[in-house]
């Protein structure tokens, strides 16, 4: 019998196609898992980018949910942006505000934080009713409504008052503290007398008759430099008993009028020295109480006597009568 030989045939499916064997399958597998994972394809890569809308019903649906809720918010924002505009620009806002204030104050008043009583504290010759005014305040109005700094100010500029404070004594008063000014001279210029302080500060033009035992100072720049020679004068007070005005040459030097019509003029510079040495004068020789119409002590080291024009006629002729008199004895 002949051998029988073993041949191996290649098997087909039913298909007809031809399957590889055991071996072979197993190593072709991962090839095929290889090709599972395909590059992706344009429309795939296109999707996420801007401008290209979703796929898919549920990403379609939030997409358009989320532009409408940007949308309302949007058209929400521009609502109140134009109506809170409209209210400011017709001022609602501003009567809404200040009727909430007033409202408020009126709340703040009726607790007791309203004026009830103004005290003043140094006032002697300005009057109440200049005070009250100048503050500026009514009674039941709210407190703190009073403009402190405002009313000093205004009280400040009241005739007799040189400094004023105003303060709030809590719940229902206010308090003014004044300092009012001190006459010190009458400064007349051409026609019109006033009233001045120590500073020269004109303090007022009315009811001067009051004050006529004060010094009397005369022309341009007396009122600044008065202060000054008064001082010199005081120290000398028999001196100053005499002296009925001071008169301000061109604004440099001084002129004193004295009460029986004798004038001193003073020089512009030493004006202590000179004083003394007038006085040691009249103290010494009674020169003030004598018919003379001035003493000049403008020039330094030297006092000059000018005689009355009467009294030097007077004079003339009794030496001529003495004289002739004279001639007939001898």
């Amino acid at each position: 019998m002949p051998p029988v030989k073993s041949t191996q045939k290649s098997r087909s499916d039913k298909s007809g196609t031809r399957k590889a064997p055991a071996g072979r399958a197993r190593s072709a597998a991962p090839a095929r898992r290889d090709r599972a994972f395909k590059s992706p394809s344009r429309g795939q890569r296109a999707f996420g980018r801007r401008g290209q809308a979703p796929t898919g019903i549920a990403a379609r649906l939030a997409a358009i949910f989320n532009a409408g809720r940007l949308f309302a918010v949007t058209a929400l924002v521009l609502l109140a942006a134009t109506l809170g505009y409209g209210l400011y620009a017709g001022g609602h806002v501003a009567n809404f505000a200040a009727g909430t204030v007033t409202q408020a104050k009126s709340l703040a008043a009726g607790l007791g934080l309203r004026v009830d009583e103004v005290t003043v504290e140094g006032r002697t010759r300005t009057q109440a009713s200049d005070v009250l005014t100048a503050l500026g305040v009514t009674r039941g109005q709210f407190i703190f409504d009073l403009d402190l700094d405002a009313a000093r100010v205004r009280l400040e500029r009241l005739e007799w008052v040189d400094r004023a404070t105003v303060s709030r004594h809590l719940p229902n008063t206010v308090h003014v503290h004044l300092v009012e000014r001190a006459p010190f001279a009458v400064w007349q210029r051409g026609g019109r007398l006033s009233l001045v302080d120590q500073s020269g500060a004109l303090i007022t033009d009315r009811n001067l008759e009051a004050f006529a035992h004060l010094p009397l100072v005369v022309g341009h720049g007396a009122h600044r430099n008065a202060s000054a020679l008064m001082k010199e004068l005081m120290a000398r007070p028999a001196l100053a008993a005499r002296v009925q005005a001071a008169v301000r040459v061109s604004d440099r030097r001084w002129n004193l009028k004295l009460q029986n019509g004798i004038e001193v003029r003073l020089p512009a510079r030493g004006i202590s020295d000179s004083l003394q040495k007038l006085a040691r004068l009249d103290t010494e020789n009674g020169v003030l109480s004598r018919n003379i119409r001035a003493v000049d002590l403008r020039v330094p080291g030297r006092i000059t006597i000018l005689i009355d024009s009467d009294s030097a006629a007077q004079r003339r002729a009794a030496f001529l009568a003495r004289s002739v008199e004279g001639g007939r004895d001898a």
